[in-house]
């Protein structure tokens, strides 16, 4: 995942070089729920939690997540189809109606657009307004509301129950390996902002913007810098072969409350993650459940479409 969180940097530069990506102009795509495209699986997975079942959808590039594992598995029940992702002649192949996916694809819209509308969406704008985005381009706008509602009652509760518990107003450290060095993530993607809105504060390292991916890289040198009340450990594809944070000796967390959490969630934007996000939350600060797996992805999946 590290090598993800690079590519990321890369191809903004290649972006800012060729004068930029928007995500398209929604008035041009077509309105259609039918011979969809997914670009990925997290962007499947948005359509499917609004009833709309893509034809395909490309493979995450990176294993060891368990949010992606659970992807698939629910993609694969709804009979999505999973494939190599940029593939670009396979989507020709396909002779989709609608191509859509993440802004972090922009490098493949001159191809894709010659074969269908391409609709991209900036994944790290809030959940809520990807999904009125999607919504909209398909049709399934009262859909996209009725998600929104639900996981906003729950994000609303939690709040509710940060602020009467022990936890209120404590210090929230959000840290992972990134190669030979660390990753701090501050408020820019959907863990941070929830954080931000249960009263949960950062340490001073992490409340500054960081850059367009919601982190940035620390040595061990100063990760004394970022310990907290609570830490969340991310592991997962962003950790694979890097030490762990808990290892060196300047980040002693004997005096905080610890959980290792999967990143693939924690730093997604999606529904699925918004609903493992709370459901960690939840577990380690207010003792209620325990820390999510992708044995649980069935059950959260069944809370965001209002089946649980």
């Amino acid at each position: 995942m590290r090598r993800r969180l690079l590519a990321g940097l890369i191809g903004l530069a290649v972006l800012a070089a060729c004068g930029g990506w928007s995500g398209g102009d929604d008035d041009a795509v077509p309105v259609t729920d039918a011979g969809i495209w997914a670009l990925d699986d997290y962007t499947a997975m948005r359509l499917l939690a609004l009833g709309v079942e893509p034809t395909h959808a490309g493979r995450n590039e990176y294993s060891g997540d368990q949010v992606v594992e659970a992807n698939y598995d629910l993609l694969e029940a709804a009979g999505v189809e999973l494939v190599e992702p940029g593939n670009v002649e396979l989507v020709a192949a396909a002779a989709p109606s609608l191509i859509i996916g993440t802004d972090d694809r922009a490098d493949l819209v001159e191809q894709l657009e010659q074969i269908a509308p391409v609709l991209l969406i900036d994944d790290n704008s809030p959940w809520e307004e990807q999904l009125e985005r999607l919504g909209a381009a398909t049709g399934h706008e009262a859909d996209a509301a009725a998600v929104a509602e639900r996981l906003g009652a729950a994000v609303e509760a939690t709040a509710a129950d940060v602020a009467a518990s022990e936890h209120a107003g404590a210090t929230v450290s959000l840290v992972s390996a990134c190669g030979e060095q660390y990753c701090v993530y501050d408020n820019v993607r959907t863990s941070g902002a929830l954080l931000d809105r249960f009263g949960l504060r950062r340490p001073p390292g992490q409340n500054t913007p960081g850059n367009e991916h919601g982190y940035v890289l620390v040595s061990g040198e100063t990760l004394d810098r970022h310990l907290a009340d609570v830490v969340f450990v991310y592991t997962g594809s962003v950790a694979a072969g890097g030490p762990s944070p808990l290892d060196h000796p300047l980040f002693d967390t004997s005096g905080s409350v610890v959980a290792e959490v999967d990143f693939g969630a924690w730093f997604g934007t999606g529904p699925l993650d918004v609903a493992w996000i709370l459901n960690d939350l939840r577990a380690l600060l207010l003792g209620d459940g325990h820390l999510a797996t992708t044995a649980d992805a069935p059950d959260l999946w069944a809370s965001v479409l209002g089946d649980g």
